[in-house]
């Protein structure tokens, strides 16, 4: 048997070499067509990247921790208020417990009389209530009668027990609903001022890490940022050394200044820091009537002033150290070279009698 493919035997026709060089030249336009796509998507430009966020300055980092800080306050403000109405509101709810517990009571006391009266209507002549039900009721007067008569002496009991009843239903719908809305908005308001904590916390760390970033004191950033010059008036009319704590800010390290002085003070040490990166030593600044004696005390003869008359009991004056105290030295120039611009100078008494290179004074 001569040998036939299984094409042959099907009637399939097995192509020739032409039809295979066309699908050859086919795929190569394919190829051809492919690289040039993945060519023309390597050369295609990339898309311009949004810009990057300007960074924020450091006005704009303590406004927005003043702020987040202001919001927890005012949060936590209202969580007080609020608990003191879910105080009232807890009062309330065990007011109702008792009054449900009263009704519930009283109902008991009925019980035994209402158990009777029932009991009479279903033994009266002729089947009482289930002769009701049987539908013979309406045909025998005399029972009738004698139901209508129990009914009427037992009308107020009846009523009473009804009243009370729902009174009971409705007490108790009260007390589950105060429970549940006490519960839940107390747990709704810890929960905001939870989260406006962690806010306030975020936003202070935030500003925190970047005065530190940047070499700057936080305590005394957030000195000069809390501190209101304006109060400064609030000294006015004061004897020296007696200045109320209204019209004083902290600079740091537990040491006061009269407001408008402190806020200068404190823009003067932030360049301070840029330059020598720390602050200012302060050695003493505002001294109060008793500190002035003691220095006084403790002071050669005409090396302090006398008590009640020095600058320091102003709030105008401040000691200074880490080298300042030493004249003519860097860090002593650089204070004569930028204090000025801030109100402080180094008076001329102080540069022959007595010999203070490190008491500087506060101009405004």
């Amino acid at each position: 048997m001569p040998f036939t493919s299984d094409s042959a035997r099907s009637g399939f026709r097995v192509p020739g070499n032409g039809f295979l060089s066309a699908c050859s030249q086919r795929v190569r336009a394919a190829r051809v067509l492919t690289l040039l796509l993945v060519t023309a998507l390597l050369v295609v430009p990339p898309l311009p990247m949004a810009a990057a966020p300007a960074e924020a300055s450091l006005d704009e980092l303590r406004e927005q921790a003043e702020a987040a800080s202001q919001e927890l306050e005012e949060a936590t403000e209202a969580y007080t208020e609020r608990e003191e109405a879910l105080e009232e509101a807890q009062e309330e709810l065990v007011d109702t417990i008792h009054e449900l517990q009263q009704t519930e009571l009283e109902l008991n006391e009925m019980s035994e009389p209402l158990a009777q009266l029932a009991n009479t209507l279903y033994q009266q002549p002729d089947g009482g209530l289930l002769s009701l039900v049987l539908g013979s009721f309406e045909d025998d007067l005399q029972v009738q009668s004698y139901a209508a008569k129990i009914a009427e002496n037992n009308q107020a009991l009846i009523q009473d027990a009804t009243d009370l009843r729902e009174e009971q239903i409705e007490l108790a719908s009260q007390a589950q609903e105060l429970q549940t809305d006490t519960q839940l908005e107390e747990a709704e308001l810890a929960a905001e001022v939870e989260r406006l904590r962690e806010l306030s916390e975020a936003s202070m760390q935030e500003l925190t890490t970047e005065l530190e970033n940047r070499g700057i004191d936080p305590d005394a950033y957030m000195a000069a940022a809390n501190c209101d010059p304006s109060k400064a008036s609030l000294a006015q009319g004061y004897p020296n050394g007696l200045l109320p704590s209204e019209a004083l800010c902290l600079l740091y390290d537990d040491k006061f200044l009269r407001a408008d002085a402190a806020v200068d003070f404190l823009e003067l040490n932030m360049k301070y820091v840029e330059r020598f990166g720390e602050n200012i030593c302060i050695t003493s600044a505002y001294r109060d009537l008793p500190n002035q004696h003691r220095v006084y005390g403790e002071s050669a003869p005409g090396f302090a002033a006398v008590p009640g008359t020095s600058n320091h009991g102003l709030g105008q004056a401040i000691d200074l150290g880490c080298g300042i105290q030493n004249y003519r030295s860097e860090r002593w120039n650089w204070m004569e070279a930028n204090g000025a611009e801030h109100g402080w100078h180094h008076p001329a008494w102080a540069k022959s009698s007595p010999f203070e290179p490190w008491h500087w004074e506060y101009s405004g």
